[in-house]
């Protein structure tokens, strides 16, 4: 996959949990919660995040 293809993929819970060690449990409850990353439901079970939103939503929940 080009670089530049997979920066644009959408993201699954379970791939958000391999790839930043974030579990799929807290997403959901954040979700719930309304305080978690901007996702995009793609239908009545299946969410999806970009990774770009990801990673800016991770950044900007950094404590110095």
């Amino acid at each position: 996959m080009h670089p530049t293809e997979y920066s644009k993929r959408l993201l699954s819970r379970d791939e958000i949990q391999a790839e930043y060690g974030i579990t799929r449990r807290w997403l959901e409850l954040a979700a719930h919660r309304g305080d978690g990353p901007p996702m995009r439901k793609i239908s009545r079970r299946m969410v999806r995040y970009d990774r770009a939103e990801f990673e800016a939503w991770l950044d900007a929940s950094k404590v110095d």
